[in-house]
């Protein structure tokens, strides 16, 4: 289970902030957007973002650029199950590549 959600400033609404923190118990690292002044979890997140962690979004973002690269950016599966299953095993398969790569 994640301890972390990162993700840029477009992905600041009440409504994604209340899921992370109920549903999955994650600290949320979403930077507020200027004109944000109303909402519990919003308010609340301003004692809680750390922009050192939220600096580690940029190796999140170059991970998924380069299975994109490898693997091609499209998922061909028609259903979610098999959508995330795909996903997981380009994870996988990135991993591998990045094992052979270093030894």
């Amino acid at each position: 289970q994640p301890h972390y959600f990162l993700a840029d400033r477009a992905y600041d609404s009440e409504e994604i902030r209340k899921c992370i923190n109920e549903e999955t118990l994650a600290f949320e690292q979403i930077p507020l957007k200027t004109r944000a002044k109303n909402g519990h979890y919003r308010l609340n997140s301003s004692t809680i973002f750390r922009p050192k962690i939220y600096s580690r979004r940029m190796n999140v973002e170059s991970v998924i650029f380069v299975i994109k690269q490898i693997f091609s950016g499209i998922n061909f599966s028609r259903n979610d199950k098999l959508r995330n299953k795909e996903t997981k095993l380009k994870d996988v398969l990135y991993n591998f590549y990045r094992h052979v790569q270093i030894f």
